[in-house]
C-alpha cells in the first residue's frame, strides 16, 4: 500500500501529467495556505529542474526498469527498450509489446507514477499527503478512467481529484490579486514540439456567482526558424489574438519559450499589463484545486468555472401551470458533459410539443428548442405521459430520446419513440 491514512496529513500535491514530461508541486495546507505559494519539486537540489520526462526504459532480458530522467538518459542505449509517450499509450489502451511480451499500458503508466511519487517521498512523505490533484490537458472520460485504474493499482488512499489544464489555470488565478485577474487573463503556451496554444480566461460579472470560462485556440509550430524571425512571427500572432481586449495580465508557459529570443513578443504582452514567464503554473494550479476541495476559502463561493468539459447551459422546459406558463429545470449548467444522464417523466396537456429553454452561463440571449412529437395521439385530461432521456455523446451535442409511456390501462403505450439532437 503506497499511502496510509494518519493524523499527520498536512500536504496537498498537484501532479501535472503530460505526455512529454510531468511536474509536481506541493503545499502545506495547514500553514496559512493562501499566504504561502506552492513549491515545485526539483530533480536537482538547488536548481529549478521541474520537468520529469514521462518515459520508462526496460533492460533486455531482466525485469529492470528505469524511470524519468534516468530513463531519458538511456534512450539511445541499445541494450533495452525505451518507452516515451506513456500517457498517450495508456489512453489508447492497446497492449505494448516489449521483447515479445504484451504489457498493459495503464500498468506502465502506473509504474511511472509510482516511481515518481517514491522520489517525491524524500521531500513530501507519503504519510503526510492529504490529497493529490492530477491535472492534464484534456481531462476526458477516458483520461479519468485511466487515472482511476492507476489509483486502484497503486492503492492511493489519500484523496484523489482530477481536473483539466483550464481548471488549473483558473484555480491559480483565483488566488492572485484581483488586479491580475479581472476582467480577463491571457496565457500563451508553447510545447516542446512547437505547438502553440492561446488560452483566454474571461469572466461574466453579470451572474452570481461570477462565471469564468476559457477559450483555447491552437496553432501549429511557428514557421520561422531563426530567433528574430520566430520573435516577429509570434509578436504578430499575439497582437492579433490580444487585440483590444483589456487583459489584466499575461502568462507564458512551456518548453518552447525557453531562451532569450522574445524581445518583440514580450513588448506586445507587457503593453498595458503585467506579464509572467514560468513553467509550473498548471501544477501549482492543481495544488490550489485540491485545496479548494478540502479547505475552500471564501472566494470559491464568489466564482464558478465553466470549462470545456462542462455543460454551458441551464436547460429547462416551459409548461402550462395554473393558467400561466412556468419554467421547470431539467439540467443545471456545470455538470461534466460525459456525466449527463437524466430521465424526466412529463405529462402533456393537449399538445404534442415540448419547449426547451437554454440559458447560457456565459451571458447572452436564451435559446428555445422546440420538439414536436409527430404521431402522438391526442389525449385529454392530462393522460399523455412521456419519458425524456438526456445524454451527451460528445461535448457539443446532446441526444434526447423520448418515448410514449401511455397512461396505465386506460391508454396503453403506443410504443412510439422519438430522437432529437440538440447542438450546444
Amino acid at each position: 500500500m503506497l499511502f496510509e491514512r494518519t493524523q499527520e496529513q498536512q500536504y496537498i500535491v498537484g501532479f501535472d501529467l503530460g505526455d512529454d514530461s510531468c511536474q509536481i508541486s506541493y503545499l502545506n495546507y495547514l500553514a496559512q495556505p493562501m499566504k504561502n505559494e506552492p513549491k515545485t519539486f526539483s530533480t536537482a537540489a538547488g536548481e529549478e529542474k521541474f520537468d520529469i520526462p514521462t518515459v520508462l526504459y526496460k533492460s533486455f532480458g531482466v525485469n529492470r526498469w528505469f524511470c524519468g530522467e534516468e530513463a531519458a538518459r538511456m534512450s539511445s542505449n541499445k541494450n533495452g527498450t525505451f518507452l516515451p509517450g506513456l500517457l498517450s499509450l495508456a489512453v489508447d489502451r492497446s497492449p505494448v509489446t516489449i521483447e515479445n511480451s504484451a504489457y498493459d499500458p495503464v500498468q506502465l503508466l502506473s509504474l511511472f507514477i509510482s516511481r515518481t511519487l517514491t522520489v517525491l517521498n524524500n521531500t513530501v512523505p507519503f504519510k503526510e499527503i492529504a490529497a493529490i490533484m492530477f491535472t492534464a490537458r484534456d481531462m476526458s472520460e477516458d483520461m479519468i478512467g485511466v487515472l482511476e485504474s492507476v489509483r486502484k493499482r497503486l492503492s492511493l488512499e489519500c484523496r484523489i481529484y482530477y481536473e483539466s489544464y483550464g481548471a488549473s489555470f483558473y484555480n491559480y488565478l483565483l488566488v492572485q490579486q484581483k488586479i491580475l485577474r479581472d476582467p480577463a487573463v491571457f496565457l500563451a503556451e508553447m510545447e516542446k514540439n512547437g505547438t502553440l496554444r492561446f488560452h483566454k480566461l474571461q469572466y461574466n460579472i453579470h451572474t452570481r456567482p461570477i462565471v469564468a470560462f476559457e477559450t483555447v485556440k491552437t496553432f501549429p509550430a511557428l514557421k520561422e526558424a531563426g530567433p528574430e524571425g520566430k520573435d516577429a512571427e509570434l509578436a504578430a500572432l499575439l497582437a492579433q489574438e490580444i487585440g483590444n481586449t483589456p487583459y489584466a495580465s499575461a502568462f507564458l508557459v512551456g518548453h518552447g519559450f525557453y531562451g532569450n529570443w522574445m524581445r518583440k513578443s514580450l513588448a506586445v504582452l507587457c503593453r498595458g499589463r503585467r506579464a509572467f514567464l514560468g513553467n509550473n503554473l498548471f501544477s501549482k494550479g492543481a495544488v490550489y484545486g485540491a485545496l479548494f476541495k478540502i479547505a475552500p476559502p471564501a472566494i470559491c463561493g464568489e466564482y464558478f468555472f465553466l470549462d470545456g468539459n462542462k455543460l454551458p447551459y441551464n436547460i429547462g422546459i416551459r409548461a402550462a401551470q395554473h393558467g400561466g406558463i412556468s419554467y421547470h429545470a431539467i439540467l443545471d449548467a456545470g455538470i461534466n458533459w460525459y456525466e449527463v444522464n437524466r430521465d424526466v417523466d412529463l405529462i402533456l396537456e393537449e399538445t404534442n410539443e415540448i419547449h426547451l429553454v437554454l440559458t447560457p452561463l456565459r451571458g447572452g440571449e436564451t435559446r428555445d428548442f422546440l420538439i414536436r412529437l409527430d404521431g402522438l395521439p391526442a389525449r385529454s385530461g392530462r393522460t399523455a405521459r412521456i419519458r425524456m432521456h438526456f445524454r451527451q455523446p460528445e461535448p457539443d451535442s446532446m441526444q434526447i430520446r423520448i418515448e410514449d409511456l401511455g397512461f396505465g390501462a386506460i391508454f396503453p403505450s403506443t410504443g412510439l419513440k422519438w430522437e432529437q439532437e440538440l447542438h450546444l
